[in-house]
């Protein structure tokens, strides 16, 4: 398994103080940068275009992992991995395109790293065509679209086998979980076999005195 690392879900952060919210996770030795954009179609929410995450990108040195909850990714696979480099991320759902290898495939050419994001209702089995093409998979332990919702446990068993199947064929993958992640949570996912933590409102973002830093080492010490 790699090291676990702690993404910061910016989306739940203080709108009014983004670039400052971006400071202060650099600061706290945040791992990477969670970045949703929502199309009010694939999930209710509207949320994070395409010129945020370019301020934000030249804003910050933190890689960026990129959530795209939205119909027809590839519409905007060209622009967003322009942004984009090789230590970034984007996720696409697999319900979300038709051809979801060629979406993979492109995100790839232009040298970022792709990877999958999974629902809590949908089938781990689309991966045993995918996960030798993709560095990571997102495994979303809430239905996507809004921050404060409850984990759903059941989302236990398929980050189990999403681990054996890619230490049989893809050791390298990384799994990411997302959905009210906190030390109550963290560790039942992590020996589940996730290694990228996807930190909002219930671990991280607790208001502008928060102690990020602390904040962040809490939640990888719930572990151990």
């Amino acid at each position: 398994m790699n090291d676990l690392k702690v993404s910061a879900s910016i989306m739940c952060g203080n709108p009014m103080k983004f670039g400052w919210e971006l400071d202060k996770l650099e600061k706290a030795g945040a791992d990477l940068i969670h970045f949703d954009m929502m199309d009010g179609h694939y999930v209710e929410n509207i949320a994070m275009g395409i010129y945020m995450l370019e301020q934000m990108k030249k804003r910050t040195s933190i890689p960026f992992d990129v959530h795209l909850a939205m119909f027809h990714p590839e519409k905007h696979i060209e622009k967003i991995a322009s942004i984009l480099d090789e230590n970034d991320c984007i996720h696409v759902h697999p319900e979300s395109t038709v051809h979801i290898h060629r979406v993979l495939r492109d995100i790839k050419r232009m040298g970022v790293k792709a990877g999958v994001a999974i629902n809590p209702a949908t089938n781990e089995d689309c991966l045993e065509y995918l996960i030798d093409d993709i560095d990571m998979v997102l495994a979303m332990t809430v239905s996507p679209g809004f921050a404060g919702q409850k984990f759903i446990k059941q989302t236990l068993g398929k980050i189990e086998n999403i681990r054996k199947m890619a230490d049989d064929r893809n050791p390298d993958l990384m799994i990411a979980v997302d959905g009210n992640i906190n030390a109550e949570t963290i560790p039942g996912c992590v020996e589940a076999g996730a290694d990228v933590l996807v930190a909002g409102t219930s671990s991280i973002f607790k208001g502008d005195d928060a102690d990020y830093k602390e904040l962040i080492q809490k939640m990888k010490d719930s572990v151990k």
